[in-house]
């Protein structure tokens, strides 16, 4: 039996949309229900959550309805108020609040987009020479450094200052299970380099136009959900399609540019899915937000990127956000419980930009602790001079940065060059979070190769350890352009010293991470010497090692003339050539001879490491 909760507003025109001679006073706490501000928010809208999920609430002159359609979920208890033209918001909302079986009355707030530097396609550039194998025939692969950069491309940039993903696509390249939502604007579906990597509701696709053929509660979502038109027309719109591209725009089609798990060309990109929030200047309210969110999960989200959030005045600490946050929160935290990938990762993953305001705090929501957010690193280890940091940001990852060229941002699709589908450059940490969220991508499409599952906690500490150490680049200062003025002011890097999050991340890294594989990382043309006491204990000095395993494929991909040896616990190897390969490194745990037949000896034992090879590289692991 469901409970009547009945609540009349009249619709005489008082201001405060209370029927004359209504002198119910609202309970006392009543207004501790009440979150958000009018100011900014929705004129005529108001989002209230009831104790449960069978309480009708009724508005005599108001429309109420399901905010959501219904699952069985915790969001189903949340309606939408559609008040009277001319209504006193502010007071219908405290009397709303009173009414017992009401737990929270929030005003809509508007969501407006992130400013991003757009740098267009540079005039000139550097011809792409650099001495490289690239998998991939798409021309602005070699102009992509955030993916390799060895330094050439500006004298600026360092070599290394990038995600290693080269490496990382000698294991995969993407998996078409794999459902990416970019919560953002709408992708441009039909680009020639993202088309054949969209996510597609085939129900909807080959179903009747107006009909909601999938029985989702969505019509004509073929691609996604346009939350501010509240259909499934999505609009082309330049910054989505950006950060869809550095996902997974399709790879090896010879044309344009490379996604992170944008698949072979042979159908196996990770898939996009469109969750439209800002189309042309208009945003969303918080409910249409929560909306396109809660569509993610409930249609085969794996991921979602968010490269936006509210103004970095909005919220100050995770408290005030608690308090405030309403049914966009409930609506990530249901997208963290609910989203996932079948057999590989229970639960899914939300990544969020840290914002562009320069401030020492990540904005919200991806500044709350269980959101993973992502600061801006510029070509050379440093801070992109844009970038928010500290409390808040969780890991860091290239984005671009003015101060050296336009060619030096981040090179992805486009809706307005090249014939209306090419490619151009932007920065912002809105092009660092689609960095982490095709790693991400990437990390599932291994998984799903190799048999592997991770609860979402499980797999989002390995993203968040698959890094190399950003701190030692800290210090000193740096100029950047400024494009409002023309001149080049200067910073101190120092102030970002351990608020960068974990480091940078490195697509090898985590699919190593993922294989509980060890990674030892050498300079090319030197000859290294690797303590393995982390492998083999403190004693590892006292080991009898029996040697190295290494086939005749590794030492020639490496350029290793010499076998590697192992003396005191440390081990020793040249290579000459940049790049990945397996090695077994043997040894005999308490003695100097296997134990077996007429022996008593001890326990053969070995490790395999990966040998991860490049132009140069920090005493401590990090690419210099």
């Amino acid at each position: 039996m469901k409970q009547l909760l009945s609540l009349t507003l009249g619709l005489l025109l008082l201001a405060s949309c209370v029927r004359e001679g209504d002198n119910t006073a609202p309970a006392p706490d009543a207004h501790a229900k009440i979150i958000g501000s009018a100011e900014g928010a929705a004129s005529d809208t108001l989002l209230v959550k009831m104790d449960s999920q069978d309480r009708i609430l009724e508005i005599e002159g108001a429309e109420v309805k399901p905010m959501f359609p219904h699952n069985g979920s915790d969001l189903d208890r949340w309606v939408i108020v559609s008040l009277a033209e001319g209504c006193d918001i502010e007071a219908a909302a405290e009397n709303i609040a009173g009414m017992d079986g009401v737990e929270i009355v929030e005003f809509s707030s508007y969501i407006k987009r992130i400013n991003v530097e757009r740098a267009g396609v540079p005039a000139s550039r550097p011809a792409a020479t650099r001495a490289v194998e690239y998998p991939f025939d798409d021309p602005e692969l070699p102009y992509q450094w955030h993916y390799h950069n060895d330094g050439s491309l500006s004298e600026d940039a360092k070599a290394g200052a990038d995600i290693n993903l080269l490496n990382a696509w000698k294991y995969t390249c993407g998996d078409n299970r794999v459902v990416v939502a970019v919560i953002d604007g709408g992708i441009m579906a039909e680009h020639r380099d993202l088309a054949d990597n969209m996510w597609v509701n085939e129900a909807e696709k080959n179903g009747l136009t107006g009909v909601d053929d999938d029985g989702n509660g969505y019509i004509d979502d073929i691609h996604g959900w346009n939350c501010v038109r509240g259909n499934g027309n999505v609009t082309a719109d330049a910054h989505g399609t950006h950060v869809a591209g550095t996902i997974s725009a399709v790879n090896n089609n010879g044309y344009a540019v490379c996604g992170i798990a944008g698949g072979t060309g042979n159908g196996d990109g990770v898939r996009l899915m469109s969750v439209q929030i800002f189309d042309g200047e208009d945003g969303c309210y918080s409910h249409q937000i929560a909306e396109g969110i809660r569509y993610a999960a409930d249609n085969g989200a794996a991921i979602a990127n968010n490269s936006w959030g509210y103004s970095p005045t909005a919220y100050y600490n995770d408290g005030e956000y608690e308090q405030y946050c309403g049914v966009v929160q409930e609506a990530i935290n249901y997208f963290k419980e609910n989203a996932g990938l079948e057999g590989v990762m229970d639960g899914g993953l939300m990544i969020w930009a840290a914002g562009n305001d320069s401030v020492d705090y990540a904005n919200y929501p991806g500044g709350y602790n269980s959101n993973v957010c992502v600061a801006s690193m510029a070509p050379n280890y440093t801070p992109a001079f844009y970038t928010n940091y500290g409390p808040g940001t969780n890991i860091c990852a290239p984005g671009g940065d003015s101060t050296y060229g336009t060619i030096m941002a981040v090179s992805s699709t486009s809706v307005e060059y090249a014939s209306g589908e090419g490619y151009e450059y932007m920065h912002g940490t809105s092009m660092a979070t689609p960095h982490v969220s095709g790693c991400a991508a990437l990390g599932l499409s291994y998984a799903l190769k190799q048999g592997y599952h991770f609860s979402v906690d499980e797999f989002r500490n390995i993203l968040l350890t698959s890094v190399h150490d950003i701190n030692q680049y800290m210090h000193g200062t740096r100029e950047y352009y400024d494009y409002k003025t023309g001149s080049y002011p200067t910073f101190s890097c120092d102030k970002y010293k351990n608020k960068m999050g974990t480091g940078y991340i490195d697509a090898h890294l985590l699919l190593m991470q993922l294989d509980s594989t060890p990674c030892l990382y050498v300079e090319t043309n030197v000859e290294s010497t690797l303590p393995l006491d982390e492998y083999f204990g403190d004693g590892a000095k006292d080991i009898c090692f029996k040697g190295v395993e290494i086939s005749d494929e590794v030492k020639s991909s490496l350029g290793i003339t010499t076998t590697p040896t192992v003396e005191g616990g440390m081990l020793k190897i040249k290579c000459t050539k940049a790049g990945i390969g397996r090695i077994k490194v043997k040894a005999i745990a308490g003695d100097t001879l296997v134990g077996g037949g007429i022996n008593i000896g001890g326990m053969a034992m070995e490790r395999e490491f990966e040998i991860v090879a490049r132009g140069s590289v920090a005493e401590n692991g990090g690419w210099l």
